[in-house]
């Protein structure tokens, strides 16, 4: 019989999100090369990434509970994802009040926000690449990141709080995309601090560099309506 995912990352299945984060944190480093003299068990690296990828998501690990362990399986009714919210369409005339009033209280504020994720990455990757394997350095990473989750959340509420004029609604689009590259980013960023594998913190890297110049081509359609 084939291990769960709670015992691949050996925890309880009622262990809870910061014991699953612990887990799979130590494990992956048990488990890296550059710790146990370039030999890679690339097999139970897979399946611990595997593991994590579903325990470590709620919406995922409630599904998994349902499907594969019915001594904690959760009723149907409360497995239901949350539904990403459409984007309102306007109707009607444009007004410039309405257009001035996304600019200032969605976009500008939203825009502001990005650039507090996207600046301090270069010197924090600086300063943990002293030691990538020392707590501390690592530590103040992942307060970084989790703080950029943090500003993620409240883009979020922003982006959704009004709908955007059809008059931009290319300079909307290209905000949203911007949003979700970050939002990847950060993602790969946080997948890192797990396992310590360098494609992660690359990609995460990559990704904000797109995310970068979307917000620098928008700004510039901007600067057209003012």
């Amino acid at each position: 019989m084939s291990e769960t995912h709670y015992q691949v990352l050996q925890i309880s299945t009622h262990a809870t999100a910061d014991e699953i984060k612990r887990s799979y944190r130590r494990l992956a480093k048990e488990f890296h090369p550059d710790l146990n003299g370039g030999k890679t068990n690339a097999d139970r690296i897979v399946k611990l990434n595997a593991a994590y990828e579903i325990l470590g998501d709620d919406r995922k690990r409630r599904e998994y509970d349902y499907l594969c362990t019915p001594a904690v399986a959760i009723p149907r009714q409360q497995q239901a994802g949350a539904q990403i919210p459409r984007r309102p369409h306007t109707v009607g005339r444009e007004l410039d009040e309405d257009l001035i009033l996304w600019l200032n209280q969605v976009y500008q504020p939203i825009n502001r926000t990005i650039g507090w994720i996207i600046k301090p990455l270069k010197n924090q990757i600086f300063e943990l690449s002293a030691d990538p394997f020392d707590d501390e350095l690592m530590g103040k990473f992942e307060t970084y990141v989790t703080e950029c989750q943090q500003h993620l959340q409240k883009i979020d509420k922003i982006f959704h709080s009004m709908p955007n004029p059809a008059l931009i609604a290319e300079i909307a689009a290209n905000l949203y995309y911007t949003i979700n590259q970050v939002a990847d980013g950060v993602k790969e960023l946080n997948f890192y601090i797990m396992n310590y594998d360098e494609s992660y913190l690359h990609d995460g890297v990559e990704m904000f560099k797109i995310a970068a110049q979307l917000q620098k081509e928008t700004n510039k359609k901007v600067k057209a309506y003012k």
